[in-house]
């Protein structure tokens, strides 16, 4: 019998919403609507169709082409569990827990996508793409509503991929990869949007699609001076994200957001965290303020772990670059930091060691061990916690990340100190899924809010 709570009732507007895309789809069989996750108009683009058939009233065909490969495999973020089914999901060492695995045809209402075995070490499934006789080779699935990330792996010998690199889909690739070429790191990934059918479940993921107006904020790749880097030296790299209608003479500067990855590339949050698709929706409905939004390459800087120079690039170098090329604020309460698993290190490293320079942290999924030791309690100073109490704190990630009693331990720390948090636990693991709910919540509870009391 399913679970009481995984029905979950849907409001009016998202009704109307999904049935609109469904009857548009419907039409001719043609696909989805694409947006810069999803589809594009090159004729090997990913093609999402809506054939109001089960498990989820969608079905993706992904498409490559080698008229001369022997083999073409593709991995994508599908496998799926039911989050109340699954028990004992978090161990004291982070060791990987096996999960269900379940496939996309075996999708039911309620599974969430999550990794197999469950660890941060993610396992997603490989599958065989079948060639045709005009050398294209094909595989198709049926998806639930969401932002999906896959890899092909064109004449890879090894079954397990470990000794292969993946390569993003050349009809869908990466923002920062034009003709060929690219700026900056090389992302390996690319992402495809499906929208919800209601009629089978699906949550309404619209605010990770294409934005629902059509204004769309602008992605620019940066290589900044960066005098400690050592790896490129003297120089790193950024992408900005500058909201619709960006105005570089506006009379009230824009907040900015710092946003660190879990892989330290500056590319992760705007394609795999589909990030520029959700700050549109999120703008446009009204939820968050327009903003501008700097994602940082995090690795290249000296010390072995990253926090003591990349903080001080961080505050020395690059804000003041950033507050000298863009119409942002330069007060602190103006500026948020945030996260995921190393990302979120490097927050934690900023929130207990910069404290004043930020008005608002968001924490999804500090790593356990190799990367920042949160401190005890009794060597928290009194500045410290003024500065804290001051300061909004939003501490999140998922109920089924190996690591959540380590991500639950530092609510608990900062309560402990008298410090208000707003926790951010949702179903997921240690996953895209989770983080992409961690940024939507962040941004609309507790990013750029009035300080608190303290």
């Amino acid at each position: 019998m399913p679970h009481p709570t995984r029905r979950r009732g849907i409001s009016a507007l998202r009704v109307l919403a999904a049935l609109a895309a469904a009857l548009l789809l419907t039409a001719g069989g043609s696909p989805a609507p694409a947006g810069k996750s999803s589809a594009g108009t090159h004729r090997l683009s990913p093609q999402v169709v809506h054939t109001g058939t089960g498990p989820t009233g969608y079905r993706v065909t992904f498409r490559y082409q080698d008229p001369d490969a022997d083999r073409v495999q593709i991995k994508g973020e599908w496998y799926f569990a039911d989050p109340y089914e699954l028990s004992a999901l978090t161990t004291d060492d982070g060791t990987a827990l096996e999960t269900p695995g379940t496939q996309p045809a075996d999708w039911q209402p309620g599974d969430i996508p999550l990794a197999h075995p469950n660890s941060p070490a993610a396992n997603w499934p490989v599958a065989e793409m079948k060639k045709g006789r005009d050398g294209v080779w094909t595989y198709s699935t049926p998806l639930p509503s969401g932002v999906f990330t896959y890899s092909l792996y064109v004449d890879c010998a090894d079954d397990t991929q470990a000794t292969c690199t993946g390569v993003s889909d050349p009809a869908n690739p990466p923002w920062n990869e034009k003709g060929g070429k690219v700026s900056g790191t090389t992302e390996r990934t690319s992402q495809v949007y499906v929208p919800s059918d209601p009629s089978y479940g699906t949550v309404d993921y619209a605010w990770q699609g294409p934005s629902s107006t059509g204004e769309h904020g602008k992605l620019t790749h940066v290589t900044y001076p960066a005098p400690t880097s050592v790896t490129p030296p003297g120089r790193n790299y950024l992408s900005v994200y500058t909201p619709p209608g960006y105005d570089s003479r506006r009379t009230k500067p824009y907040p900015t957001l710092y946003l660190f990855s879990g892989d330290a590339t500056e590319m992760d949050w705007s394609t795999q965290g589909d990030a520029g698709n959700i700050l549109d929706n999120l703008m446009a409905t009204g939820q968050i303020p327009p903003m501008v939004v700097v994602m940082p390459n995090t690795a290249g800087f000296p010390d072995s772990t990253g926090y003591a120079s990349f903080d001080q690039n961080l505050t020395d170098t690059l804000i003041p670059y950033v507050e000298s090329r863009y119409r942002v604020s330069t007060a602190a309460t103006d500026r948020a930091a945030a996260g995921l698993g190393y990302g979120a290190s490097l927050t934690n490293s900023l929130l207990f060691g910069h404290t004043a320079e930020f008005g608002s942290y968001g924490v999804f999924s500090p790593g356990r061990r190799g990367d920042y030791t949160l401190p005890d309690a009794s060597s928290v100073t009194g500045a410290q916690v003024a500065a804290l109490k001051r300061a909004r704190v939003y501490v999140g990630g998922g109920w089924q990340d190996p690591s959540h009693d380590y991500h639950a331990d530092e609510v608990s720390l900062l309560t402990g100190l008298g410090v208000p948090v707003t926790p951010g636990f949702v179903n997921g693991g240690h996953s895209w899924f989770a983080w992409r709910l961690n940024l939507a919540n962040y941004l609309t509870s507790t990013a750029f809010f009035p300080p608190t009391a303290g």
